[in-house]
């Protein structure tokens, strides 16, 4: 017991000594975001958009953007047993992001993820394991556009 407590105050040492900081904190973008539109699947984009809440801010030393976002949610079959029911589905998120500077310049780019999964005889299982199969496929989507919009200074 006392080893884990002590092990624990060490790690905890380590970090703050080593100026552990996330990747994707907020505190060291050059880039804000001042307004969101938003079209396609509703559920998706309010996921995107909490997530991008964080880089709104109203700091004048860095690039404003204002966002307009298109999203997309395809489900398809992808293989069938013999008596024709679905074993596995193919799930894919597209996401159109046009970026507009506060100069007017427009950028877009397409960010898209698919994943594969088993049907389940369980459909409310099923549909919660679907729901996060989407959090983590856009909490992956998030990250590239924090990194495009990064990049674009």
């Amino acid at each position: 017991m006392i080893k884990k407590i002590a092990l624990t105050a060490l790690f905890v040492l380590f970090l703050n000594g080593c100026n552990y900081q996330p990747i994707y904190s907020s505190k060291n973008v050059k880039f804000s975001i001042g307004v969101f539109q938003s079209s396609g699947d509703s559920k998706i984009n309010k996921l995107l958009i909490k997530k991008l809440e964080i880089y709104k801010n109203d700091n004048s030393n860095v690039t404003k953007y204002n966002l307009n976002i298109n999203s997309e949610i395809n489900k398809n079959i992808s293989t069938k047993d013999k008596k024709g029911n679905p074993t596995t589905f193919t799930l894919m998120i597209t996401f159109k992001i046009e970026a507009e500077n506060s100069f007017g310049e427009k950028k877009s780019k397409i960010f898209q993820e698919s994943t594969q999964y088993e049907n389940s005889n369980n459909k409310f299982n099923l549909r919660k394991y679907e729901d996060s199969i989407k959090k983590n496929m856009i909490e992956n989507i998030n990250e590239d556009i924090i990194l495009y919009l990064q990049n674009l200074n």
